[in-house]
């Protein structure tokens, strides 16, 4: 048996308590303790959620992943007015961060992208996305999305994984009572992480006393009335592994809780054991930190009955406790509360079959419950249907901000519990509730009268931190002045004091992509001081891992890889700068002028020559391998800065290594210490491979790069001590999709049109009606087409629609 444990963080916002207080207050009363405290936490600590809209589900290196971040903050879901700075990152299955990007949300919206390297090899990849003030609560409670890339280029093995079972049990409230008959919720688990249908029996030693069957999630319930000094065990069917239930307890009180969605209240029983001394109980119940109901519960009858109207509760998970007088929790229990208040989205087209290439044009109408128009934020994505599967049941913001947001671990299609097609759907929610949203929960937290302060702190901007610095003596410089400006995109200038340890922070700042920063370093007495940077940044460790486990491609994945590599084989032959045409014969008259080559080395040319200087698109990258990612053929980069891995094609190793040799300036460098070279400073560079490597010898082997720096910077490389301009990665700039015009007549326009995500568009707005439309054009696909929209109103309402069409000749 695994047993779990897991420790409760209050997830509450600043609101007004808008729900209706049921209290008693006797003397003892703890709930006015209580309720203080969640105030407490309302005011101090509000909670922001974070949620990715993608436009589809998996990729082929080289390709573009399009997304929507959307920030709320509070316990009725409003956009965030209080991160202005959203991180988004791409995670291989070995928990390694191959990209970062900042995205700006001064209204709790962006749009990004994460471009994939042609190089990335096939497998599982991890998109997480997160705010500073979000690294306050659980890791846990970021976003994750996983995602499926795979390389054309990269041969997939199976990987198959075993197929022992976890089996987990949990008992209603919390644990198991002798004498008392209590609801028992359990879940199993392949090795995969996802759920496995299993059915078995419970026996008392050798008794079978139940049988239970899961749903098609693993997950099931039966019931137990445990016996004092007996052990109970389950035992699969299929299976000699043999699974300790919980040990129940002499003496407490069991909770159980009828939802039923047939019926307009929440239906609360409350139990003692024969030898309990409890008299009177509290009971508390709140939703993502707002008090609705509290009430006393008299148990000197050992039972208790109590009744709380569903309307006193916001859509989403409710939480109810059991308390003791001192307000010691007792029992617990989660139910989710679906009034079906989201916002209704609405799709029309004027036909549903289209021709390839076909100008849609998509009229776009949100409502709320009672028909009324909503003012509503949304993203479109459209994708072709042959390529991409529909997922009915997948992740969506409704069932995010609802649902996944507010629990722990991995939820398996999430989506299925809010799709009206599902009819078991409210039946096995509330399984899920007692299985994967039971803990043991504390409210310390909540209660502790002490004065939260939080390690990390909402960010309204970037951050550049560093040292202040005597080069002469080599020491930090104390309450020394560090000055910032910056022009882009708008002039911006602060200064800010050095500490005993010479470091300093300048907070706030508002400057996107590649930009160039000036920093000037005093003294306190005015004289210059040499800046030194710290570009790191301490990412939050990562707890979900990604599964290893990557088989084959099936069917429609197959389709989509082989559309992947036509369109790879497309771009090349309709891309003028990979194209070869062959002239005839002319006569060019006039005066040969010999440039003189900027770049000159003692190995010679090499077998590839790259100019950096004058380019603003390379000067502009961070580290000088991004020069050559994806950007010389037939050497592939992986990951980033000093874990990079480089391999050159086409040459043989005589040792363990596959590295190639690195130099800068014909001086042969460790890859650690290319981060040191700015890329403006680099005036271009060289790749020797094959037959070219012989100049270098054995240190050839591998291949070389060669780096070379302007000439006329000189040789001094020592930091700038007055005015240093500085290249900070800033706010990721939004890419525009590339969605094509076709003209009536596309006769003329050979280019094969085999694009997956057919339109993107992150930035759509209702007017004052509800209404708005978006045009596109179809591709050369004779397949059916989905689409998706996704959205939240300014209320916090969230919203989710699909709509299908055709395209045939």
């Amino acid at each position: 048996m695994i047993f779990q444990n897991k420790k409760f963080r209050f997830r509450v916002c600043a609101v007004t308590l808008a729900c209706i207080l049921i209290s008693f207050s006797p003397t003892n009363d703890p709930l006015e303790r209580i309720i203080t405290g969640f105030k407490k936490y309302i005011t101090e600590l509000p909670q922001e959620k974070v949620y990715l809209h993608l436009d589809r589900a998996h990729y082929a290196a080289g390709e573009t992943i399009w997304l929507k971040a959307y920030l709320t903050a509070g316990a009725y879901h409003e956009p965030s007015l209080l991160s202005n700075t959203i991180y988004v990152e791409l995670i291989n299955s070995t928990g390694e961060i191959i990209q970062q990007h900042q995205l700006f949300s001064p209204d709790g919206f962006a749009a990004g992208q994460l471009e994939l390297d042609e190089s990335l090899p096939s497998g599982n990849y991890l998109v997480r996305s997160y705010t500073n003030w979000m690294r306050n609560a659980d890791e846990a409670y970021f976003f994750h999305k996983d995602v499926k890339i795979w390389n054309t280029q990269d041969p997939v093995n199976n990987v198959l994984s075993d197929e022992t079972i976890a089996l987990q049990f949990f008992p209603e409230g919390g644990n198991l009572v002798n004498g008392i008959m209590s609801k028992v919720g359990f879940k199993a688990i392949g090795t995969n992480g996802l759920g496995k249908v299993v059915s078995g029996k419970v026996y008392e030693e050798d008794k079978e006393v139940a049988t239970f069957e899961s749903n098609q999630f693993g997950m099931g319930v039966f019931g137990l009335v445990p016996k004092v000094g007996m052990q109970y065990t389950a035992l699969l069917d299929n299976s000699d592994e043999i699974v300790q239930l919980p040990k129940a307890l002499d003496s407490g009180i069991i909770l159980s809780v009828t939802n039923s969605p047939s019926t307009a209240d929440i239906l609360l029983k409350v139990q003692a054991s024969e030898n309990s001394n409890l008299q009177t109980v509290y009971l508390l119940a709140q939703t993502r930190g707002i008090v609705c109901a509290s009430s006393q519960a008299d148990l000197s009858k050992r039972v208790s009955f109590t009744r709380i109207s569903k309307k006193e509760f916001p859509s989403g998970i409710a939480q109810i406790t059991v308390l003791d007088e001192n307000g010691n929790p007792l029992a617990e229990r989660l139910v989710f509360i679906d009034h079906q208040d989201q916002v209704t989205i609405t799709t029309s087209m004027s036909k549903t079959v289209f021709a390839p290439r076909e100008l849609v044009q998509l009229d776009i109408e949100a409502k709320d419950k009672e028909g009324n128009p909503v003012v509503a934020n949304l993203s479109l994505t459209v994708f072709d249907g042959g390529q991409v599967s529909l997922d009915e049941n997948k992740e969506t913001i409704h069932s995010y901000l609802l649902l996944s947001s507010e629990l722990k671990g991995h939820i398996e299609s999430p989506g299925y519990y809010f799709n009206p097609n599902n009819k078991n759907r409210e039946k096995d929610l509330d399984i899920l509730m007692l299985t994967q949203g039971w803990r043991k929960f504390t409210i310390t937290e909540a209660l502790s009268e002490k004065v939260l302060d939080p390690a990390y702190s909402v960010e309204k901007g970037l951050t550049i931190r560093g040292v202040l610095t005597d080069e002469k003596k080599n020491q930090p410089i104390e309450s020394g002045t560090v000055s910032y400006l910056s022009l882009f995109p708008f002039p911006e200038s602060k200064t800010t004091i050095t500490n005993s340890r010479g470091e300093f922070e300048i907070h706030d700042l508002i400057f996107f992509d590649s930009t160039k920063v000036i920093l000037q370093g005093k003294t306190n007495n005015g004289r210059p001081a040499t800046i030194l940077t710290d570009k790191s940044y301490n990412s939050p460790s990562l707890l979900q891992q990604l599964s290893n486990a990557f088989t084959q491609p099936i069917a429609l994945e197959q389709n989509f890889l082989s559309k992947a590599f036509e369109r790879q084989a497309i771009e090349k032959a309709y891309s003028f700068e990979n194209s070869e045409l062959e002239l005839e014969g002319i006569e060019i008259r006039g005066i040969r002028i010999d440039e003189p080559t900027q770049i000159s080395s003692s190995y010679g040319a090499g077998t590839v020559q790259m100019q950096v200087s004058g380019k603003p698109a390379l000067e502009n990258l961070l580290h000088p391998l991004d020069l050559l990612r994806g950007r010389v053929a037939g050497v592939q980069i992986t990951g980033y800065g000093a874990s990079a891995k480089i391999l050159i094609q086409g040459v043989n190793s005589i040792d363990s290594s596959m590295e190639p040799m690195l130099m800068v300036d014909d001086i042969q460098v460790r890859l650690e210490s290319l981060v040191t070279i700015p890329v403006h400073e680099i005036e271009g560079y060289r790749v020797w491979k094959g037959a070219d490597t012989a100049i270098f010898g054995a240190r050839g082997t591998n291949g070389v790069i060669g780096f070379y720096t302007r000439k006329n910077l000189g040789t001094d490389k020592k930091p700038i001590q007055q005015d240093a301009t500085l290249t900070m990665k800033g706010y990721q700039v939004e890419e525009e999709f590339y969605s094509p015009k076709y003209p009536a007549d596309t006769s003329s326009l050979p280019k094969p049109d085999r694009r997956a995500t057919l339109f993107w568009a992150p930035n759509i707005q209702t007017d004052s009606s509800g209404k708005t439309s978006v045009s596109f054009y179809n591709s050369d696909a004779e397949n059916v087409i989905y689409g998706e929209i996704e959205g939240i109103s300014k209320g916090g309402k969230p919203g989710t629609s699909r709509f299908s069409y055709i395209i045939e000749k």
